[in-house]
């Protein structure tokens, strides 16, 4: 169970059929065969969907550095989700050094003719907080401070050029919501994930306040949920959350539980076991203390293999969720919609730009390598 494994985390992907630059004919879904057919799943190519497909398979068959989160990254122009691929989408396999491949022809986006608006300027520069330790993401050591440091910043950027700000690193992430922004001492924070607040009555009081007390941003990045645990447990074909009710989960104590929380899935229902740190539930696991291991599927891929279980732990895709990360203001803040307003138009623009995908796929490769 890796990134580069045939049953990883996107099993609700689907495969996809192969398009040669010489013209291989698909017909109904069927690549026409030929002695010089190329092998299906090739970095630097595009593939059509095809019904029955799985697009974890195509990043473990391409050996697309990044695995699925970078597959996924550089189709985002076309899929709205992870989680939605419909016959007949074209998707783009980045090449072995990342970029996309040339034989794809993109339209640039339509140029509006109408004046730019941008929200006004505020009369100080904008005070944000992020934290370390939270690789690609944010880390003081990451080049521009991690892939959404650096989101959060052309944001700003593009969102009002006159506006100045100042991003701080405040390596405690707990502060962050109950004390640096309901107090007014910083204006914005990130990431920070939002819980499906239509299901507000399942939340504990802790994760309701993320909806009751604060204010998102348009999601910037959406980031996999998975589950895992060792193959043969009484586990391994589980595919409700239901069907997890009587085991013991591992999620490393600094991460969420809102979305474990709208799912059920807590006590008596399940025993949650909060490690100190996300090494520890795989040792956990390997030594049979817990029997599921729960958290970000991007660093829980990475943690698996660095563990040297890739080989004995299988993923549970059916429970596989989508979370959103967003920039937070709170709601007692008379500006906060302002702060809004600056930071959702310069998002757009950098979704347009292309610029999302420059910085998540070079923070991605950054990650990878080292």
């Amino acid at each position: 169970m890796s990134k580069n494994q045939p049953h990883t985390i996107w099993s609700t992907f689907k495969r996809v059929a192969f398009l040669s630059s010489t013209g291989c004919a698909a017909s109904l879904g069927l690549v026409a065969a030929s002695a010089t057919q190329v092998h299906a799943q090739e970095q630097c190519a595009t593939y059509t969907v095809v019904r029955g497909d799985v697009l974890s398979s195509i990043a473990r068959r391409a050996d697309v550095r990044g695995g699925y989160q970078a597959l996924y990254n550089a189709n985002t122009d076309i899929l709205p989700s992870p989680n939605l691929l419909e016959v007949g989408q074209v998707l783009k396999i980045p090449c072995a050094d990342g970029s996309l491949p040339l034989t794809l022809s993109v339209a640039a986006p339509a140029v509006s003719t109408a004046p730019t608006l941008q929200p006004d300027s505020l009369d100080r520069p904008l005070r944000l907080v992020t934290s370390s330790g939270y690789a690609p993401f944010t880390d003081e050591s990451l080049p521009g401070g991690g892939l959404f440091t650096q989101m959060v910043r052309r944001s700003l950027e593009l969102g009002n050029e006159e506006q100045a700000f100042d991003i701080m690193f405040v390596n405690d992430w707990g502060s962050h919501l109950e004390v640096l922004l309901p107090s007014g001492a910083i204006d914005m924070a990130f990431p920070w994930y939002r819980p499906d607040c239509s299901k507000l009555e399942n939340l504990s009081a802790p994760n309701a306040v993320r909806c009751t007390d604060f204010n998102h941003s348009e999601p910037f990045y959406d980031a996999l949920v998975g589950y895992y645990t060792l193959a043969g447990s009484a586990y391994e074909n589980a595919d409700t959350y239901e069907d997890l009710y009587g085991a013991r989960l591992c999620r490393p104590e600094v991460w969420f539980t809102f979305d474990l929380e709208a799912e059920a899935l807590v006590a008596p229902n399940i025993e949650l076991i909060q490690a100190e740190t996300q090494a520890a539930c795989w040792d956990l696991l390997r030594e049979g203390e817990v029997d599921v291991v729960t958290y970000d599927a991007l660093p829980a891929e990475e943690d698996a293999d660095n563990a040297g279980m890739t080989d004995v732990v299988v993923d549970l895709p059916e429970l596989t969720s989508q979370q959103t990360l967003h920039v937070f203001v709170s709601k007692t803040n008379p500006n906060g919609d302002a702060y809004m307003d600056i930071i959702n138009a310069g998002l757009e623009d950098l979704r347009l730009s292309g610029e999302w995908f420059e910085i998540v796929r070079e923070g991605i490769k950054t990650t990878v390598e080292n």
